[in-house]
């Protein structure tokens, strides 16, 4: 965003040519032209402005609140926005530049809304392009363990022979613990905000973390269902595989149920034992 006199951008005496003249090819959109100032939006999508020789003379009527207003637009000008389509970023930065015209307009009130609007509105499609990314992450490596699973299954009898029948099982909750962090992140996506203002690497890395703390979570909970310390009366029932998948995909769409089962753990190895006296 910059901001120039008269005597910066045209020759004294000249007007303004329109956007679509062709010596004045950096006007992207014309925000507002008056006759002492005009606002614009430049080829790089950026705010730009300038004010006449009369103008600059008389300044602002309340100079403090106009270079606050100032100050807020090149502040909300520097939130990440490059990653939006062009018209995303253009209807934000018009929001900006509508601001500035009515700062110049000596309407700070109305500059302040305009700015609180475009503040709104770049939080809102940022927050969307944050839940894009982690969904299309989570979903992609969802459909990876997804078919692992089914190809294990359908092959059990090989992966049995080979692996045994505990360890094929500890695979296949992996799988179905990241399916269930997979399932957590979809139901709880429409109350969560995160945001794309950090570049696409954190959100992704978030997604994949998720992922695979929802397989972990599973195989830690079949391991402790094989073992009898959880759901024994379950384990010994007809349905033992059925059990442990359902068990897999709970944990991992649970964040309490593996850190509690942890605790639990930790407290019966580090209580001491009982020794009965002859």
């Amino acid at each position: 965003m910059a901001g120039y006199t008269k005597a910066d951008t045209v020759p004294s005496g000249t007007a303004l040519p329109e956007p679509q003249e062709p010596n004045r090819p950096d006007i992207l959109h014309l925000v507002l032209e008056a006759k002492e100032f005009s606002v614009w939006i430049d080829q790089d999508i950026d705010v730009d402005w300038y004010t006449s020789d009369a103008y600059d003379k008389n300044g602002p009527r309340d100079s403090a609140k106009h270079h606050l207003i100032l100050n807020r637009a090149a502040a909300l000008e520097c939130i990440p926005n490059d990653h939006h389509k062009k018209t995303v970023r253009l209807n934000f930065k018009r929001m900006i530049g509508e601001a500035v015209a009515r700062s110049l307009k000596h309407d700070y009130d109305g500059a302040d809304i305009m700015l609180d609007e475009a503040h709104a509105f770049i939080t809102r499609r940022n927050t969307e392009r944050a839940r894009f990314w982690q969904l299309n992450t989570a979903c992609g490596l969802g459909a990876v363990s997804a078919g692992l699973g089914l190809s294990l299954w359908t092959f059990r009898s090989l992966f049995t022979k080979t692996w045994g029948d505990s360890a094929l099982f500890l695979v296949l909750a992996g799988l179905a613990g990241s399916l269930g962090a997979l399932l957590s992140m979809v139901l709880r996506m429409g109350s969560s905000y995160p945001t794309s203002e950090a570049p696409f690497d954190p959100d992704a890395l978030e997604a994949i973390s998720r992922m695979f703390a929802g397989c972990i979570s599973g195989c830690l909970i079949v391991a402790c269902i094989q073992i009898g310390l959880i759901l024994p009366a379950l384990a010994d029932g007809g349905h033992i595989h059925l059990v442990m998948v359902v068990a897999a995909v709970t944990a991992g769409a649970s964040e309490r149920w593996a850190p509690s089962l942890m605790a639990k753990i930790e407290a019966r190895a580090g209580s001491p034992q009982k020794t009965k006296r002859t």
